[in-house]
């Protein structure tokens, strides 16, 4: 079972939980809460399950498939209870609207643990790896809780608080939004008490409609009750920030430590004497890094403390996460915006490197009207790069491939809307020693080139 899903033993049944919700209870039952859960396939014996209904599967559709998995209630609408209690013979809680259940008792539940300083962290990119440094800082000074993997929207966070219990003392969480209003909604949860806002990009711009009301919509974190606000001096829109929040928020910057550049191993950190090695790979990963530093230090973490939680540390895979062979790879493929993905493509430009140099690149989506612009603005910035060989993939990239034409790219262009085509197109000129960067937004899954880049090198042995 995952840690975000556990519950704090606190002896939560269906009757008891229901008060909590503003639910009815149907078939009131004694069993335990173990768990909370919005997926059915990770549903097991004591599980709390929400029936939400999604863009593409309706969670009430697996209510038999919860029901035999041993969970201890479901919660659905009110109006399909009935139909639900004749799929089911655990207790059904039915409420007006599932997701607002699920927000009030995420509310509910951290009213347990008052004492508990919480930190939500939000931004256009670079939250996961800000998160993971943090809480790797905060674990020093005392038990912490934080959002596992991506769990990060108005349905991730909820899920996220309850690994909060009763010794935790500090909680690091991600606050990802891409429409408007959700924001409010998480800040209407959590109310974090110290918050940090990496920077702003044009990520969810087909959405938010401009990134002024992106920037806007992410100030949002900086709620009232707020003690303190943390912001990168390199984002976009702090005066924008600064109004919304209400508040001068607390400035930081890579050139607040020292730090010497090691390459694709990273970069060797000295802070108020104390030096360390972190395996984040570019420079808006470092940022990120001197952004959990800088909350840590306000918390009251001692620079030794810091270097020696952060000694060895490296991101996330597919935060340009290095695997090595005899070709190497650099996983970028989380995710992608126009800013994160000029700034890898810049940074490795400039990496001396004996091999070729061989870039992957995927749509960036959801940017709207932007989408055409920001996709040559990659290609100008592949144009006068350092890379021998572009692949391009998918229908947004086919302007990039136009664009690259038109500035007489030196290198070799490929470009395809079809995996198994891009496949063959990367295998066909491989060689020992090449780099590789893979870098596309999350939904186009590009990391499952890297198992098959891998196989097909020259060193490989099956």
């Amino acid at each position: 079972m995952s840690d975000y899903q556990h519950i704090d033993t606190c002896r939560f049944t269906a009757s008891s939980i229901a008060p909590l919700m503003k639910a009815d209870c149907l078939k009131s039952g004694g069993t335990s809460i173990a768990n909370v859960q919005i997926d059915s396939r990770q549903c097991t014996e004591g599980s709390l399950f929400f029936a939400l209904k999604g863009e593409k599967n309706d969670g009430f559709a697996y209510l038999s498939d919860v029901a035999k998995a041993g969970a201890a209630a479901v919660v659905v609408p009110k109006s399909r209870a009935q139909e639900a209690s004749k799929l089911v013979s655990c207790p059904v809680l039915a409420v007006d609207d599932v997701l607002t259940a699920l927000h009030d008792l995420a509310r509910r539940y951290m009213q347990r643990f008052p004492s508990i300083k919480t930190i939500g962290i939000t931004g256009s990119c670079g939250k996961s790896t800000t998160k993971e440094a943090l809480s790797r800082i905060t674990a020093v000074l005392g038990s912490t809780a934080k959002t596992p993997g991506n769990l990060n929207s108005e349905y991730g966070l909820p899920l996220s608080m309850f690994g909060l219990h009763a010794g935790t003392r500090y909680g690091v969480f991600e606050m990802g939004i891409d429409h408007v209003g959700e924001m409010d909604r998480m800040v209407g949860i959590l109310k974090p008490s110290i918050a940090l806002l990496t920077n702003v990009g044009i990520s969810h711009l087909e959405k938010m409609g401009s990134q002024k009301i992106i920037a806007e919509q992410k100030a949002r974190i900086f709620h009232t009750g707020i003690e303190t606000g943390f912001v990168s001096s390199s984002c976009k829109h702090i005066d924008v920030i600064e109004r919304i929040a209400g508040r001068h928020l607390v400035r930081y910057d890579s050139k607040d430590i020292s730090a010497i550049d090691l390459g694709l191993d990273g970069w060797m950190i000295t802070y108020e004497g104390h030096s360390f090695h972190v395996k984040s790979v570019g420079r808006h990963l470092l940022e990120d890094v001197v952004g959990a530093i800088s909350v840590g230090r306000y918390l009251g973490a001692k620079a030794g403390d810091i270097a020696e939680a952060l000694e060895g540390f490296e991101p996330m895979h597919g935060r340009s996460f290095v695997h090595r062979s005899d070709v190497t790879i650099i996983d970028d493929s989380y995710n992608a915006s126009l800013d994160s993905t000029n700034s890898i493509l810049t940074y490795l430009s400039g990496l001396s490197w004996k091999g070729a140099k061989k870039v992957v690149l995927g749509p960036m989506k959801e940017l709207g009207a932007l989408s055409n612009h920001a996709h040559r603005m990659v290609a100008r910035t592949v144009a006068s790069s350092t890379f021998n060989q572009t692949y391009l993939y998918g229908a947004e990239m086919e302007e990039a491939s136009l664009e690259l034409k038109k500035l007489g790219y030196r290198g070799l262009v490929s470009y395809t809307r079809d995996f198994e085509e891009l496949e063959g197109m990367v295998h066909k000129h491989m060689q020992g020693g090449d780099l590789f960067l893979l870098k596309a937004s999350r939904s186009v899954a590009m990391e499952r080139l890297i198992p098959s880049l891998q196989r097909r090198s020259p060193g490989y042995a099956s």
